[in-house]
């Protein structure tokens, strides 16, 4: 009965695929609309601001400016409130009242009767500026020569190291040594919905529908800058097109929009547009170092330093992507003596955001491009390099030097699987005949090790209905990938029932008591785990509902494929749904929950990437390959779909996406220049395997998380079949045309 491990179609599958899904702009929430004035400098003073000619608008019922929207304002917007006590510098973060310190921050809030009337106030509003010098590259920022924030003296957010071991030392004893660098340009994550939110107020209550990935974390900060009594707050997610991290954050926009309900005593409504999504960026960094390897290709210490770009805040997340980075930077290799100084630094630039893998393809990539270094330099294979280094299954449970615990895994010899599952010499062999034909075609692969399943813990509850079917309420957030099918299935096996007969909801917090989110490819292994104890909790209730109607002893009940019965009298028994309606009738609430923390655990895997490049400098994707070990599979078809996802948006990463500034640190680029990858850029073809013998997670679920996983790994993978085709060497992303061909 159990279709754990077996490819079934999503529960909500035919919502998504037919149109019938209401989006946050879909509800019928009668709601007031929300503009932004935002700044056109990078940095300024604001010497006034004048509404008259906004507030005669037709339609517009106020506006406010950083005096109105501060002082409902309790506390500041704050970071992750269980980060880490990391030396971080973080500066206040509130409206902007008498400076702005990046181009497009809000300075006032205009509210309307619709968006058109208030998109034509917006224009009404009139700010006088005064500019200030500013500072866009963070390069020229770490000479704190222009300062974002005066009062922290530094534009250095967090300056440390990250050591282990005695690099300079290895570095000497090094037979061989070369220069690592690699940089990373901003780009967007642009989920298909934008982000918004609804904001009502009345009677010393907030109820907020917003695009999320923790409604529960959403009311903690609500109920906190605000100074509203937890009890009072409600957080609504409705069905989300995508998130990728862009959406575990908390905007000052989305603090202006409550705080505007709370003003007006009145339902508010803010949807971004697509410029105003691509305000949202991620990924700007760079590295630069020194390695030392021996002549047989291991490589025996790393010293460099990894800076960071924050923009103008730290924004709520955005302290995990330097600490993720360095937690992986070692990527499953033995190697031990390591250093990396990391820099994160403000800049008068947007603030950037976290994006899917929130750090950890950070800290892979450049250990990626380390392995490559190698094997250039000494003329192996990439392949070989990496058997060379790799740790395997004897090894496990692995600490790295800068920290992080691998569980369980052999990744020596999942590479040496993978190699012949995926037929990387033979693929490499085609492509060198290709060459000799005059086409540009080339092999790349790359491996991985992440971190999943991070902070603290989940929470599940399950209820029993007098039909029999369950109700699972979960405090995660699933927003497109499906998982709510698979803690379903796994649910259904704990109750040995049709899957069907189990129904998942998830985010209000005024109905599923507690929660986390939904992050760090996490759910479906912290949650689904609660959701298994939590089940076979329920199962043992039923026990003791049986034996009192079967006038059993509850010891002597015993339960298999949907039937209750008397170990000692077989004709002594009753279905599971019988049971259900006489237990909901007779006793009421038949109800179980579980908490599970959430421990680290590491997938990992292999990803092989063949390409071909034109005349023209553009790549086209012809094969992506991956072989990963993500612990056990509870649906292959939903765990395909997020390692095609992740390799679709590793192209686009590392080929098309690029967030174009200009001098003065504008978003200079619109969704016609800003090249998401459409089907047309995608690969021709995509493989997902997954290991035939997983090693499993501690979990109940045996899972090890994949939401991740595609784009954590393939990302160099990409850039080495790029290198393969050229016979060139790149150490910037995106790889562009005029990268390829000058």
């Amino acid at each position: 009965m159990s279709t754990v491990g077996k490819p079934i179609i999503r529960q909500d599958a035919s919502n998504y695929a037919t149109g019938k899904t209401s989006y946050l702009d879909d509800l019928g929430v009668k709601a007031l609309y929300v503009g932004f004035v935002r700044s056109p400098y990078p940095h300024a003073i604001i010497k006034s601001i004048q509404i008259d000619d906004a507030l005669k608008t037709p339609g517009i019922v106020g506006v406010f400016t950083g005096r109105d929207i501060n002082k409902v304002m309790k506390e500041p917007i704050k970071i992750w409130p269980t980060y880490p006590p990391l030396p971080w510098k973080i500066a206040e973060w509130t409206f902007a009242e008498n400076e702005v310190k990046y181009v497009g921050e809000p300075v006032a809030v205009v509210v309307g009767q619709d968006r058109y009337v208030v998109r034509d106030a917006v224009d009404k509003v009139n700010v006088e500026y005064e500019p200030q010098d500013y500072v866009v590259d963070y390069r020229d920022a770490m000479q704190d020569k222009v300062l974002v924030h005066r009062q922290l003296s530094t534009n250095r957010a967090l300056a440390m190291p990250f050591k282990a071991g005695n690099p300079d030392e290895m570095l000497k004893k090094a037979e061989r040594q070369a220069e690592v660098s690699l940089s990373h340009d901003r780009m967007s994550p642009s989920p298909m919905e934008p982000r918004g939110i609804i904001s009502s107020y009345n009677d010393g209550g907030l109820t907020v529908y917003m695009t999320t990935q923790s409604a529960h974390l959403m009311k903690y900060e609500f109920s906190r800058i605000f100074g509203i009594p937890s009890s009072r707050v409600r957080v609504i997610t409705p069905p989300m097109g995508g998130g990728f991290g862009a959406k575990i954050t908390l905007t000052v926009e989305d603090v202006a929009t409550v705080a505007s309900s709370i003003l007006l005593k009145n339902a508010v409504k803010w949807i971004a547009t697509r410029s105003e999504e691509l305000l949202v960026q991620s990924r700007k960094f760079d590295f630069k170092g020194m390695i030392g390897f021996n002549k047989d290709g291991t490589l025996l210490a790393v010293k460099g330093m990894m800076n960071f770009d924050l923009g103008a805040y730290v924004t709520y997340a955005q302290p995990f992507a330097p600490l993720l980075a360095m937690l992986v930077f070692p990527n499953g290799y033995r190697t031990r003596d390591m250093e990396v100084f990391i820099n994160a630094v403000y800049t008068h630039t947007p603030p950037v955001h976290i994006y899917r893998g929130a750090g950890k393809p950070e800290g892979v990539m450049v250990m990626e491009k380390i392995m490559n270094v190698v094997a250039d330099e000494l003329g192996i294979d990439e392949a070989e390099v990496r058997l060379k280094n790799l740790i395997t299954s004897k090894d496990m449970p692995y600490t790295n030097p800068f920290g992080g615990v691998y569980d369980t895994g052999d990744y020596r010899g999942h590479l040496m699987d993978a190699l012949r599952k995926l037929e990387y010499y033979t693929w490499k062999k085609w492509a060198e005949e290709r060459r000799k034909e005059g086409r540009k075609v080339g092999v790349g692969l790359s491996f991985y090790a992440e971190l999943t399943t991070l902070e603290r813990w989940e929470y599940v509850e399950t209820r029993l209905t007098e039909t029999g079917d369950v109700l699972v309420l979960i405090g995660s957030s699933p927003h497109g990938q499906g998982t709510e099918t698979g803690i379903a299935q796994l649910v259904a096996e704990q109750l040995q029932i049709d899957v069907n007969r189990i129904r998942v909801e998830w985010g209000d917090t005024d109905v599923v008591k507690a929660g986390v989110g939904t992050f760090s490819s996490r759910t479906l292994t912290v949650t689904g785990s609660a959701a298994i104890i939590a089940s076979k909790s329920l199962v043992e209730k039923m026990k003791n509902v049986a034996s009192k109607l079967l006038k059993v002893d509850p010891i002597e009940v015993d339960y298999s494929n949907g039937v209750f019965k008397s170990k000692n009298d077989p004709n002594k028994k009753i279905t599971w749904t019988d049971l259900a309606k006489s237990a909901v009738l007779q006793f009421g609430d038949i109800s179980t929950n579980a908490q599970v923390e959430a421990i680290p655990t590491s997938p990992y895997g292999v990803h092989m990437m063949i390409v071909e490049v034109d005349d023209f400098g553009k790549v086209k994707v012809l094969r992506s390959m991956g072989y990963d070990d993500i612990g056990r599979v509870v649906n292959p078809k939903l765990a395909e779909a997020q390692i095609q996802g992740g390799f679709i948006q590793a192209a686009g990463e590392t080929y098309h996406e690029k967030v174009v500034l200009s001098e003065n640190g504008q978003t200079a680029v619109t969704f016609a220049e800003y090249n998401v990858p459409t089907m047309v850029e995608s690969p021709r073809e995509i493989v997902s395997l997954f290991a035939e013998k997983p090693y499993l997670s501690n979990y109940p679920s045996g899972t090890k998380g994949v939401g991740e996983a595609g784009i954590v790994g393939a990302i160099m993978s990409y850039v080495r079949a790029v290198e393969n085709a050229t016979g060139k060497r790149f150490n910037k992303i995106p790889i562009t045309p005029e990268d390829i061909i000058q």
